[in-house]
C-alpha cells in the first residue's frame, strides 16, 4: 500500500469515526467531537468542513437560554445517503430503504408463489424490488450508497457466491452481489439472511455499541449470531452458527441434513408443522384440522399460534415440548457466551411468553447463576422485515464503518 492509500484510509476512518460519534449523540458540538475522538481541533474543523460540504452532516443552531457562547450542534443529514437492502428466504421478500440517519423510509414486502420458487424467477423479482426502492428516491437515487443482500443457505461471502439453498430450485453457486452490481451500477455487499440481522440491532438499535448478546433465528432452520465485545462472531465461510444441526436429549426425528435429532427436526417451524400434520393422522390437534378441512398443505404457523391462545391441549403440550427442546440448547450457549440478553426472532419466537416463560425457567435452572442471571431472554421487536433492514445496515458498516476499530 502506497503513502497516498495509508493517508486516504486513515482519513476515510477519521471521518468516519466523527460521524459514528455523531450520529450516536442527541448533542453535540466540534469541541465535544474534539474531546471524543481525541482527534486534533485542526483535524476536527477540517474533517467536518468537508462533510458538511458533501452534505453528511449540518448544523444547527443552539436555542437554550445559556451564558456564554451558544454552542453550534452537528447532525446527521437524512439526506445524506441512503441504504437499500434485501432480505429473503424461501417464503417472502423484503426490501427497504434506510436514510443516513437509518430511518427507515421504504418498506415493500412480496410473497413467494409456489410455482415461483426457482433461482431465476426469485432473481427477477428481487432485481424487480430494488428498482421499485430506486424509483421511490426519483432524484435522490444518486445518493444511494449500496444495496445490501441476506441471502439464504450458504454462501462465500468474499466471492460473493450464493452455494447452495435447497428451498429454491437451481439456487447453486450463483454470483449474486456481481449479478446486482452489475444491474445496478452500485456496491453491493452480501450475508447470510440471518447474520445481516444482527447490523440492524448493532446500528440502528444500539447506535454501534451492542451488548453482548445472542441472536437465535428460528424459521426454516435455527441459527445463532453471538456479539461479544461489540463484534459479531461468524466464521469465514459462512457456515457458523448452523444452532438447528445441534444434537439434542429427546430428539428422534429425521432432519433435512440426513441425520436424527438436531435441533432443526424439533423446534423450526418446517417441523413443528410436520409435527401437527402427523398428529392429526393419528387423531389430535382436531380443532386445527377442522379449520383447515382436512388439506394438510393449509397448515400453518399462524394456525398454531391462534391454537395454542385458545387453550387447545394438543398444541399446548406441542408449545412446552419445543420450550424445553429450546430451553435446554439455550442454557448450553448461555454457558458458553455469558451474554446478557438472548433475542429470539421468528414466527415461534412471536408467541412471546407462551413459549418464553418455560425457555426462562430452564435457562435459570440449567446455566450457572453467574451466567443467568440477570438475563433477558425476549422476542425481537423487528417484524418479518428484519433481514432487510440489516441488509441495509450491512451497507451503513461495510461503507462506512462507522466507528468500527480494527483491532
Amino acid at each position: 500500500m502506497g503513502i497516498d492509500s495509508i493517508l486516504e484510509n486513515r482519513k476515510n476512518n477519521q471521518r468516519n469515526k466523527m460521524l459514528s460519534v455523531i450520529r450516536s449523540s442527541e448533542d453535540i458540538s466540534r469541541n465535544d467531537v474534539k474531546k471524543i475522538t481525541g482527534y486534533s481541533m485542526t483535524t476536527v474543523l477540517s474533517t467536518v468542513d468537508e462533510m458538511i460540504h458533501d452534505g453528511l452532516i449540518y448544523e444547527e443552531s443552539c436555542n437554550d437560554a445559556r451564558v456564554g457562547r451558544r454552542p453550534v450542534w452537528l447532525r446527521i443529514n437524512p439526506e445524506g445517503g441512503y441504504f437499500i437492502g434485501v432480505g429473503f428466504n424461501r417464503s417472502s421478500i423484503y426490501c427497504v430503504t434506510l436514510d443516513f440517519t437509518g430511518k427507515l423510509i421504504y418498506d415493500r414486502g412480496q410473497d413467494i408463489e409456489k410455482g415461483h420458487k426457482s433461482a431465476h424467477k426469485v432473481i427477477s423479482l428481487i432485481k424487480e424490488m430494488i428498482h421499485e426502492a430506486v424509483e421511490f428516491l426519483g432524484d435522490k437515487s444518486e445518493k444511494v450508497v449500496g444495496i445490501g443482500l441476506g441471502v439464504p443457505g450458504y454462501s462465500d461471502v468474499n466471492a460473493g457466491l450464493a452455494i447452495s439453498y435447497s428451498h429454491i430450485r437451481g439456487w447453486s453457486n450463483i454470483p449474486i452481489q456481481k449479478m446486482i452490481e452489475e444491474e445496478f451500477h452500485t456496491p453491493c455487499y452480501m450475508d447470510n439472511n440471518v447474520n445481516v440481522m444482527i447490523f440492524a440491532y448493532k446500528w440502528l438499535v444500539y447506535h454501534g455499541e451492542c451488548e453482548d448478546m445472542l441472536f437465535v433465528s428460528i424459521r426454516t432452520g435455527a441459527r445463532v449470531i453471538p456479539i461479544v465485545n461489540n463484534q459479531p462472531v461468524s466464521g469465514a465461510h459462512g457456515f457458523s452458527g448452523e444452532l438447528g444441526h445441534v444434537k439434542i436429549k429427546g430428539g428422534s426425528r429425521l432432519c433435512a441434513c440426513g441425520r436424527y435429532g438436531c435441533l432443526n427436526s424439533e423446534i423450526s417451524d418446517v417441523a413443528i408443522v410436520n409435527k401437527i400434520i402427523d398428529g392429526i393422522r393419528v387423531g389430535r390437534f382436531r380443532e386445527i384440522c377442522e379449520l383447515v378441512n382436512g388439506d394438510m398443505e393449509q397448515v400453518t404457523m399462524a394456525m398454531f399460534a391462534d391454537s395454542v391462545k385458545m387453550g387447545h391441549e394438543d398444541s399446548i403440550n406441542l408449545l412446552k415440548q419445543i420450550g424445553g427442546f429450546l430451553g435446554d440448547t439455550l442454557s448450553m450457549l448461555v454457558n458458553i457466551f455469558a451474554p446478557r440478553k438472548i433475542v429470539l426472532f421468528g414466527e415461534l419466537a412471536e408467541m412471546g411468553d407462551l413459549l418464553l416463560k418455560d425457555v426462562r425457567k430452564r435457562v435459570s435452572r440449567d446455566s450457572i447463576k453467574e451466567n443467568s442471571q440477570g438475563l433477558e431472554i425476549v422476542a425481537s421487536e423487528f417484524g418479518k422485515n428484519l433481514g432487510a433492514m440489516g441488509a441495509a445496515a450491512l451497507v451503513m458498516q461495510k461503507a462506512f464503518e462507522f466507528g468500527e476499530e480494527r483491532i
